[in-house]
């Protein structure tokens, strides 16, 4: 299979991730950034839990999210996920979160990952290597 470049995929956000204000609470945003950076690598045959289970982790060492624009309730919404190689031990993945309907930019963020293995320590053999071959 074809690695996949960049990468977007569809959700909703729901009514329980609302905070008092009636949108969605700005934690919410991270665990959809996580989730389509998993779905990315999973569809590049890069499988975050099997890597785990060989005590190969892919961790997040930055995180910077810039919000635009408020998600609320039921708001289909979709997130594209673009990895960039910082160097030979990290990896950048921008990712952009898009209103479904008006394809208004909702928010950006930038993830550094770097893969360590048991001894936590940063592995030069990284599996993220494959996307960028």
């Amino acid at each position: 299979m074809p690695k996949i470049d960049r990468f977007t995929i569809s959700m909703e956000a729901r009514d329980h991730e609302c905070d008092i204000q009636g949108v969605v609470n700005n934690a919410h945003y991270q665990h959809y950034f996580e989730h389509a950076r998993h779905r990315f690598l999973l569809i590049n045959n890069i499988d975050f839990a099997e890597l785990a289970k060989k005590n190969i982790n892919l961790m997040v060492t930055q995180i910077g999210i810039e919000y635009k624009q408020s998600l609320k309730a039921h708001d289909q919404f979709k997130v594209t996920v673009e990895p960039i190689r910082i160097s030979r031990l990290k990896v950048c993945f921008v990712q952009k979160l898009y209103h479904a309907h008006t394809n208004q930019l909702m928010a950006v963020a930038q993830t550094t990952i770097v893969t360590v293995g048991k001894d936590a320590k940063p592995m030069r053999k990284s599996p993220l290597e494959a996307l960028f071959n």
